[in-house]
């Protein structure tokens, strides 16, 4: 018999008591209106229309909608489950992968966070990247996407997980509450002389 209503909620729904530890690159204007407002949310319109972020975000998105997260108009922010080994943190070689010269002058800082599973949907980085470039093609109509492409895109356990790969995270927002340190990338423009084992 239920001692209580929570227990019967996680009887029904384990992922209300899981927790991802995950890690995002944020520039430091992100990081001020988190600091500011106690959440960060992402609007469309930081995006060009003119690229291919756009459509394949939006997917994302709905594919999050369809899992009963939803951005409420808001575009996924993105963030790091596992790089290389299951759960593990990403290195200064996967933020130099990810970051322009531009964007480290301007400054970008790691948030480490823990947030509720149930807001957020994981994902294989290898196979979206196959996405990314091969359905939603630059300046043409993006390509709908088969079932099959789409199963191999989510298949995030651990038991799936293999060598080197690495996955990603989405999710709706950042709560300023969820975050467990906030620190500077050991990163420098132009510079490739940095520690290709250092975590962030």
């Amino acid at each position: 018999m239920f001692t209580n209503q929570k227990q019967l909620d996680l009887d029904i729904n384990p992922m209300l008591e899981k927790k991802y530890r995950l890690w995002t690159f944020q520039a430091t204007e992100a990081i001020e209106e988190l600091k500011t407002k106690g959440i960060l949310q992402i609007r469309w319109d930081e995006y060009s229309p003119k690229n291919n972020f756009v459509p394949a975000y939006q997917w994302m998105a709905k594919q999050m909608e369809t899992r009963n997260i939803s951005c409420n108009n808001h575009a996924p922010v993105w963030a790091w489950h596992s790089c290389t080994t299951y759960e593990k943190a990403p290195t200064l070689v996967d933020a130099r992968c990810l970051l322009s010269d531009m964007q480290i002058e301007f400054g970008i800082q790691t948030i480490e966070f823990e947030c509720p599973a149930e807001l957020v949907l994981l994902s294989r980085y290898g196979e979206w990247n196959v996405i990314f470039f091969d359905f939603f093609p630059y300046d043409k109509a993006p390509i709908d996407i088969d079932k099959k492409t789409e199963n191999r895109l989510f298949a995030t356990e651990r038991k799936q997980f293999r060598k080197y790969d690495s996955i990603q995270a989405s999710l709706p927002y950042l709560k300023l509450e969820w975050v467990k340190d906030i620190r500077d990338l050991n990163l420098k423009p132009g510079d490739r002389t940095y520690n290709k084992k250092e975590l962030v």
